[in-house]
C-alpha cells in the first residue's frame, strides 16, 4: 500500500481470513496467552472444520496493531502482543499465516479489528463489565474477583486488566484460591482433564468445579493425546512441526492435526517450498513467504519514522504507509518503542 487505502469493512479481514474460527464467542480461561477467551457450546461453522486458513489482509493487520500499540488502558493479558508498532503487526501477520491461527485470540479478532478507536477497542475488550469495576481494587498487585453479571475479571492497579465473560460461554464465575475462574459447575472428584462426550470441550475437575476450556469456540475439536487432551482441526494426522507444501498452499500441522494456508490467496508463496536467497523469496511470513519486490525495495531491518501523522516502515521489503487518523488516533510518535501511532 502506497500511502492510506480507504477504509473497507474491516469484518471480513481477519475475521474471515481465519475461516478455521467458525464461532466468536468469550469465557474459560485459555491454555495459552492467545487463547485467553475460549467458550461457547455452539457447532462451528462447516468452513471451520475444514481446517483452512486464508492469511490476514496485512493494513488489517496494521489497522489493529496501530490501536493495541497505542490505546491505553485495555483490559487484555499483559505481553498479549508486542508493545511496537513494527513488532506487533510482524508477529501478528505471521500468526494468521501459520497453522497456530487456527487459536488466534478470539478477543483481538472480535474487538482489535473491528474498533475503529480506543474507545470502542477498550469497550469492546470489557465485554459489558463496567470500566470502574476495580476501583480500589489491585492497588499493590493483580486481584481477581466476580462481577455483579458473572464475569471473572482481574484487576491491577486498580483498572481492568482481563475480563472472561463466563456467561457467554454458559458458564458461572467462582474464585479459588485467590483466581476468578469460569466454570460449568460442580463436579465431585478432581481427576485429569479429559474431553467432552461431546468432543467440543476439554474438561478438567479441580477442587469440586469443572473448570473447561471450549475448542468449539474456534471451530476445533478435543482429540487425546499422549501429552492430555488438546484442541486440534478435524484434518487428517501429521506430526507437529510438519510442513509441506501443495502449490500456493502450505500444509501444516497444529496439535497432531493438518492445517491448509492458502498463502497464494494473498499473493504470497508456501515457504517450505523455498529456499532464501538475495535474488529470491526472503522473507518469511509464518507458513508462507513474500517475493521481494522487483522495484521500490527497502531495507526490512529499517525502524519505522514518522511523516506528520503517517506512519512509515519496510514490510518485508515492501514501503508501507500509515495514516494514523484512519483510527481516530491523532499523531505518529517516536520513542523507546518505536514510532507509532498515538492519541
Amino acid at each position: 500500500m502506497a500511502g492510506f487505502a480507504p477504509p473497507r469493512d474491516r469484518r471480513r479481514g481477519i475475521a474471515a481470513a481465519v475461516v478455521a474460527l467458525g464461532v466468536v464467542a468469550a469465557s474459560a480461561e485459555g491454555s495459552r496467552a492467545w487463547a485467553d477467551d475460549a467458550g461457547s457450546g455452539a457447532d462451528p461453522a462447516p468452513a471451520a472444520r475444514s481446517a483452512r486458513v486464508t492469511p490476514a489482509h496485512l493494513e488489517d493487520v496494521e489497522h489493529m496493531c496501530a490501536l493495541l500499540t497505542a490505546c491505553d488502558k485495555l483490559p487484555l493479558p499483559a505481553g498479549l502482543v508486542p508493545r511496537d508498532f513494527i513488532g506487533c503487526t510482524r508477529t501478528l501477520h505471521a500468526e494468521l499465516a501459520s497453522p497456530a491461527a487456527v487459536s488466534f485470540s478470539l478477543t483481538l479478532r472480535d474487538c482489535g479489528l473491528r474498533a475503529s478507536s480506543c474507545g470502542e477497542l477498550r469497550t469492546c475488550a470489557l465485554r459489558g463489565a463496567r470500566a470502574d469495576v476495580c476501583a480500589g481494587r489491585g492497588k499493590t498487585g493483580p486481584v481477581d474477583m466476580c462481577d455483579g453479571d458473572g464475569r471473572a475479571i482481574t484487576c491491577s492497579g486498580e483498572r481492568v486488566a482481563l475480563v472472561r465473560d463466563c456467561p457467554r460461554g454458559g458458564e458461572q464465575c467462582v474464585v479459588r484460591e485467590g483466581k476468578a475462574i469460569c466454570a460449568l459447575g460442580a463436579c465431585e472428584k478432581d481427576g485429569p482433564p479429559a474431553c467432552s462426550p461431546s468432543g467440543t470441550r476439554i474438561l478438567e475437575c479441580k477442587k469440586g468445579k469443572l473448570v473447561s476450556l471450549d475448542c468449539g469456540a474456534f471451530g476445533l475439536r478435543c482429540v487425546s493425546s499422549s501429552e492430555g487432551p488438546r484442541c486440534a482441526t478435524q484434518g487428517p494426522s501429521c506430526n507437529d512441526g510438519s510442513t509441506r507444501c501443495e502449490g500456493a498452499q502450505a500444509v501444516g500441522c497444529w496439535h497432531g492435526h493438518e492445517v491448509r494456508i492458502d498463502c497464494g490467496a494473498r499473493g504470497l508463496v508456501c515457504r517450505a517450498g523455498h529456499a532464501k536467497s538475495d535474488a529470491g523469496v526472503t522473507h518469511e511470513v509464518g507458513a508462507c513467504a513474500a517475493s521481494a519486490p522487483a522495484t521500490g525495495a527497502c531495507d526490512p531491518s529499517s525502524p519505522a519514522r514518522c511523516d506528520g501523522a503517517t506512519l512509515k516502515w519496510c514490510a518485508w521489503g515492501q514501503p508501507r504507509s500509515y495514516l494514523c487518523k484512519s483510527v481516530g488516533l491523532t499523531r505518529c510518535i517516536a520513542d523507546e518503542q518505536g514510532a507509532r501511532c498515538a492519541q
